[in-house]
């Protein structure tokens, strides 16, 4: 079960990843919609949750094989790493708590939302085509519910709009029924929940769904909608009194002007087709390995005590040591970030490491075959902390060998064997 430290540094490896998208999205929208159509932009928001989901993965693998001692540098302290070492911080528990508080607060503020749009229709009655008729006018029609959508059409419907009119309307809400739209705005509900604390949120939902509107009349008239019947339709629907979180009001809080604004743009051709597909699939599978790839290592657990491999350490100056040498060990130690590359192989870095047990000087003794690699290890180890040996009562400084191997799947065989 995810403890209270695990599930903060999920929101917060999400939350990043996830806004790192939205703010791409955000920014390419605009430029995209002009060029290729509603459409393209509306699928442009795939990469968010390819993102969220992406950053959830098991993350790049790094090994850390037992290290060779040269000269008198280590003790015989036990084998740490960062992964063994991450204790529960005392306020981990503190902000599990806040963040449910959040949560709950804003789902319930949209469940409240949800039943007063809900309550201002009325009594709704099923008609013989198999449609719902409410008692009330304003924000309908409408897609409401989830298990089942059910398109809700206003009081005066047969009254208001002329049969062209009618007929574009429906064609409007079936697009949406059709696109699943009313269970991507249940998810935007929920990521509004879940990153409740996240500024960017809001805007990227109501942007998300504006897009999700003109994508919407973009293709009523592309499947032979009338221009002019269509932005009177418009004209006569009454704006939403309340926010509809989990439904599809055909005019709800999106720009009216900009809306019939875009009925004037020509519908996009098979060739801009294409180039959205490919544009959506590109930067949703580009952000989403870009998140992946940033994600700190995973690294193997490491027992206590002293190495498999490990043997008595000998003085640089051929001295006898005072005590046997154990497996060195990590005080600190923070993995390398996987470059995206995605090569694969081992570093030898040769460390020098201080008294204090800080790496004074890292080298590449011999190199993984790509410079990605070997500089990420060592900017990695310039960074660690070692526990030094001691001689005579003193720590004494010296040098290690430590091998960084770059894996993409599971640990190699016999790393992490030290008992």
């Amino acid at each position: 079960m995810m403890t209270s430290l695990e599930l903060m540094r999920a929101l917060l490896a999400t939350a990043l990843a996830g806004s790192a998208a939205m703010a791409v999205v955000l920014a390419l929208r605009g430029m995209v919609r002009r060029r290729l159509g509603a459409s393209a932009a509306y699928l442009l928001w795939l990469a968010v949750p390819v993102a969220l989901l992406a950053v959830l993965l098991p993350a790049p693998h790094m090994a850390v094989p037992p290290m060779t001692a040269i000269g008198t540098a280590m003790s015989n302290a036990a084998t740490r790493t960062a992964t063994g070492m991450s204790p529960v911080l005392p306020w981990s528990a503190l902000l599990g708590a806040a963040w449910l508080v959040g949560a709950l607060a804003t789902a319930a503020w949209l469940l409240r939302q949800q039943h007063r749009f809900a309550r201002g229709l009325g009594r709704l009655r099923r008609r013989d085509d198999g449609l719902w008729q409410a008692q009330a006018t304003t924000g309908l029609p409408a897609i409401i519910g989830l298990l089942p959508p059910r398109i809700v059409l206003p009081v005066d419907f047969e009254q208001r709009y002329t049969a062209q009119e009618r007929r574009l309307v429906l064609l409007h809400e079936r697009v949406h029924l059709r696109r699943g739209d009313i269970v991507v705005n249940a998810l935007l509900a929920a990521m509004q929940c879940l990153y409740w604390f996240n500024p960017l949120v809001p805007l990227a939902v109501r942007r998300c769904r504006e897009d999700q509107e003109f994508s919407c009349d973009e293709r009523v008239i592309a499947g032979g909608g009338a221009r002019r019947s269509y932005g009177n339709a418009m004209l006569k629907t009454g704006l939403v009194s309340s926010s509809l979180p989990v439904g599809c009001p055909w005019q709800g809080e999106h720009p009216l002007k900009e809306r019939i604004a875009m009925l004037k743009h020509p519908v996009p051709g098979k060739k801009q087709w294409l180039a959205m597909v490919l544009l959506s699939a590109g930067l949703s599978s580009g952000l989403g390995l870009a998140a992946w790839a940033a994600q700190p290592l995973a690294l193997p657990q490491v027992a206590a005590g002293a190495g498999a491999g490990s043997t008595a350490m000998q003085p640089a100056t051929g001295e006898t040591p005072d005590a046997p040498a154990r497996m060195p060990g990590f005080a600190a130690m923070t993995p390398p970030r996987y470059p995206p590359s995605m090569h694969t192989g081992q570093v030898l870095l040769k460390v020098e490491v201080a008294a204090d047990g800080t790496a004074t000087r890292v080298t590449v003794d011999r190199s993984s075959g790509h410079d990605d690699l070997d500089e990420a290890a060592m900017a990695a180890a310039r960074g660690w902390t070692f526990v030094p040996a001691y001689r005579n009562g003193s720590a004494v400084a010296g040098e290690v060998s430590v091998p960084v191997r770059f894996e993409m799947d599971a640990p190699s065989p016999g790393t992490g064997d030290a008992s």
